[in-house]
């Protein structure tokens, strides 16, 4: 019980630093998913299925939209060295982990390329899924931040989706895809 009081005060304190945390300056534009040069997805990396899914989601992107790079994000709510062994940095993957991060949670290491990317599209496949996802996506100068609704930093996003009544993950996710690839964004 003792341990649980300061998990509890260190991740009120996080989120306390994410409330003040200023969005970044950065150059905003929309732009439709078919015209997007490069496109980068941020998740929660819970388990290999999941990271999967979102390789494949990647893959779609790729084929079906012809966007030439989708770079892949993930948090791993582990220390670097408990990383699966299936979520190793590739080339268009990466990840950050519980090492990576400061004291209230904001990831200081292994992003600062990522953050800085002026990406087309930043797409967050899971709002407030954990506060390093969270203070990653407030810090990326990507220049248009899209998601489903984000109850804790909504101010970061340029498009958010509303929720649907019994949506699945995948569900709310194509959403997004849908969504990007019919609306006319300029």
């Amino acid at each position: 019980m003792a341990r649980l009081i300061p998990q509890k005060l260190r991740t009120k304190i996080a989120l306390r630093m994410l409330g003040f945390a200023a969005p970044q300056n950065r150059m905003k534009q929309g732009t439709p998913i078919n015209q997007a040069k490069n496109l980068i997805l941020v998740y929660q990396g819970e388990t290999e299925a999941k990271y999967k899914l979102v390789k494949d989601i990647a893959n779609y992107l790729k084929n079906e939209y012809g966007v030439k790079r989708v770079m892949r994000i993930a948090y791993l709510d582990v220390e670097e060295k408990q990383t699966p062994i299936w979520h190793m940095r590739k080339l268009e993957s990466d990840f950050f982990c519980q090492s990576d991060l400061n004291w209230h949670y904001k990831p200081v290491k292994n992003v600062e390329g990522l953050i800085n990317e002026p990406y087309d599209i930043l797409i967050n496949l899971d709002p407030d899924a954990s506060i390093p996802l969270d203070f990653f996506v407030a810090l990326s100068k990507a220049k248009m931040k899209v998601s489903n609704y984000s109850t804790r930093r909504n101010k970061d996003y340029d498009i958010l989706l509303p929720p649907m009544e019994g949506d699945t993950w995948k569900q709310r996710n194509h959403r997004i895809i849908k969504f990007l690839s019919e609306s006319p964004l300029s």
